[in-house]
């Protein structure tokens, strides 16, 4: 724990209005011991998003996540219920979709009837029971091995479409803390999108530049210079955070058109019904931090997964939530994969700065910080850190 005490002794001003606040000693992003400490004292406590129902609309359909290391399966089983449990096979510990079963992608969708272990070809049904077990006769009957045996079950919650896990069995529930978010994204139908086919990028930085990149729009107009001009940083504004707020948010107007990612070559796509006048006029960002990061359009709404691999690594993986009205538009495949080309700009351009960024947190020359008001989203991240960093320590300590 002395690589949290010395962050933690030097973070006294992150929290502080932009004006006097400083950003977190560099080991904070740089730090071997100090990653072991946040994975411990975030990653396995908080509430962290995996997925969204519009990723498995119907019975059979199933996508695997790993999570701190974690192997995941997400399934919609028969009843049409969603589960969440462990992908490792209950008989030598081969993950249920990796090796000869890989898939290509993180998320991406497979539907089937059963869950099969490429290893020994033991089978799961989609709630995690034992199905079958071959060859096992002389050890247990299957009636046996199916009354004892069954994939670990994760704790999970669903907020409006999002699937959220804990690791943690005594955290609280996960509603309270996001009834701003609630209020913000009344109109917008989360639960009822559907979701296109995830994509997933290594970045080598660590994750909390990611989540400060994506929350601060000073960075836009510099390096979005051209991909970014309908929502001008200038047009930003601002909320109001306190202890307990479970997201940070903000938001910016549009200034030509009402899609960031709107395609010149493509038919426009029906909007998003039962937005309001101010929805309709601006791109609302929430981070429920750890992990998710929202970007909400009129007519879209991106979900990004920020998932850590360690101090300087992580995986982005994102996937786009269209109304069913815009999905069943004949152009749509063509109109989202022109969307999906516009997004891949503006990624590729915060890829090559939070590497960069992650280079220079090894100088000894990081400085601690001069925030802009377009930064002011960073204390209030750095704020719902501190918390958490300190609750860790203390109960470390006993």
């Amino acid at each position: 724990m002395a690589a949290a005490a010395r962050v933690l002794a030097g973070s006294d001003r992150v929290a502080d209005p932009f004006t006097t606040a400083q950003i977190f000693p560099a080991e904070a992003y740089t730090g071997e011991d100090f990653w072991r400490f946040e994975k411990w004292a975030l990653f396995e406590r908080e509430w962290l998003c995996i997925g969204h129902v519009g990723q498995i609309p119907t019975p059979g359909d199933h996508f695997s996540i790993t999570i701190i290391g974690e192997p995941i399966i997400v399934a919609r089983d028969e009843g049409g219920a969603v589960n969440v449990f462990s992908a490792i096979c209950q008989h030598r510990g081969h993950p249920l979709m990796d090796g000869l079963d890989a898939p290509t992608t993180s998320g991406a969708c497979r539907n089937a009837k059963l869950l099969m272990c490429p290893y020994h070809a033991w089978s799961y049904r989609l709630d995690g029971r034992l199905h079958a077990a071959p060859g096992m006769n002389k050890t247990a009957s299957a009636d046996e091995l199916r009354q004892r045996i069954r994939l670990p079950q994760i704790r999970h919650a669903v907020f409006h479409g999002l699937i959220f896990i804990n690791f943690d069995a005594d955290a609280p529930d996960l509603g309270p803390g996001l009834e701003r978010m609630e209020a913000m994204i009344d109109g917008y139908g989360l639960e009822t999108l559907c979701a296109t086919p995830p994509t997933s990028v290594a970045i080598a930085s660590n994750w909390k530049i990611y989540q400060e990149n994506s929350l601060e729009p000073y960075h836009t107009d510099t390096v979005h210079k051209t991909s970014h001009n309908p929502a001008p940083a200038n047009l930003s504004a601002f909320y109001n955070y306190a202890p307990g707020d479970g997201a940070i948010i903000t938001t910016t107007g549009f200034a030509e058109s009402t899609e960031l990612f709107a395609a010149d070559d493509q038919p426009a796509l029906p909007l998003i019904a039962g937005l309001d006048e101010a929805q309709s006029s601006r791109l609302l960002f929430i981070a429920v931090l750890p992990v998710l990061f929202l970007l909400f359009e009129p007519g879209s709404v991106l979900v990004t997964l920020a998932l850590p691999g360690g101090p300087a690594q992580m995986t982005l993986t994102t996937f786009s939530l269209y109304p069913r009205a815009a999905v069943d538009q004949p152009n749509f495949e063509a109109a989202a994969q022109a969307q999906a080309a516009a997004l891949r700009v503006i990624v590729a351009e915060d890829v090559v700065t939070q590497e960069a960024l992650q280079r220079g947190h090894g100088s000894r020359f990081t400085p601690r910080g001069e925030l802009s008001w377009l930064e002011a989203t960073i204390p209030q991240m750095n704020g719902w850190l501190v918390e958490r960093y300190g609750a860790a320590l203390r109960r470390a300590k006993g």
